[in-house]
């Protein structure tokens, strides 16, 4: 029996799956191929010293995710500050509000390093994603996906298991990378919030059907989000992996609606097997948590 999504879900489903119309290929088949033969918080905190000047707006190495231009302080204090003090300023509330708030020229410093609010699905501390996806009347997959980072840095996991009730098969792919990331909010750049990254890793690729081994590899992505309001967003993961070497690339694009920490989410997954066309492609629909 499939999972039952709730109103919301099965709404973005429906008008997904509208777009279904060809099966992905056999479960059983993908796995198949692959091993066969290849063919050819501060908010209340003050951040002004004795003599009134703003010493995250003002130090040399910059303010929170804004570099200032000018420096007021040393390096270190300027570093400890963008590092550790500042990613908890100016990021409560909206931020245009707090980027104009009486500091002369302090949206014109604030350029390098794109701010961040707390709860955006861009560039979060924690991201915490689940979807379900139907591949065909038999075929289905639950999807789970993490995102940990800090500032430039981050760690993505992706757990998805697929399973075709009609004989029991299951294929399990696992996906971790350490990613490089830019990305928040830049009115001068364009509007609404954006993240671009790169990211490089491990797969594994496992079945429950002894005759088909295990697969551990290299992989790599490229996440691209962007959220031109702060209600409805777009986002796209290319990922490129192997499976009993051959490529496999595995796509992931979707639309999601919400506001900040919650997002409902409708996106198409489908995967390419070197050599062997196109498996696994169907419409899927979930939830997103992001702090």
């Amino acid at each position: 029996m499939k999972l039952s999504a709730g109103p919301a879900l099965g709404l973005c489903l429906l008008v997904l799956s509208l777009l279904h119309n060809v099966s992905g290929g056999n479960l059983r088949t993908f796995a198949e191929e692959a091993t066969s033969t290849p063919a050819a918080d501060s908010k209340n905190k003050s951040t002004k010293n004795s003599s009134g000047t703003d010493t995250i707006a003002n130090s040399s190495f910059g303010t929170g995710t804004y570099p200032a231009e000018d420096g007021g302080e040393s390096f270190l204090e300027g570093f400890y500050a963008w590092l550790v003090t500042a990613p908890f300023e100016y990021r409560q509330d909206d931020p245009s509000g707090s980027l104009a708030d009486g500091e002369d020229g302090a949206m014109g410093r604030r350029r390098l390093f794109p701010q961040h609010l707390l709860g955006e699905a861009t560039v979060p501390y924690v991201r915490v994603d689940y979807n379900w996806q139907s591949i065909d009347s038999d075929i289905d997959a639950d999807d789970f996906r993490i995102e940990l980072g800090y500032k430039l840095l981050a760690f993505h996991g992706r757990a998805t298991q697929y399973k075709d009730q009609s004989d029991g098969f299951e294929l399990d792919i696992e996906q971790y990378y350490g990613v490089v990331r830019y990305g928040g909010y830049r009115p001068d750049f364009l509007p609404g919030t954006f993240e671009a990254g790169i990211g490089l890793g491990m797969s594994r690729i496992k079945t429950n059907d002894s005759t088909i081994g295990d697969e551990s590899g290299t992989a790599l992505t490229f996440p691209l989000k962007y959220y031109p309001v702060q209600w409805f967003g777009v986002e796209f993961r290319p990922a490129w992996y192997t499976f009993v070497e051959k490529r496999v690339g595995d796509y992931d694009g979707s639309v999601s609606f919400g506001y900040r920490y919650l997002q409902i989410r409708g996106g198409y997954r489908w995967m390419t097997l070197q050599g062997s066309g196109t498996f696994n492609d169907g419409p899927y629909a979930g939830l997103s948590l992001s702090f």
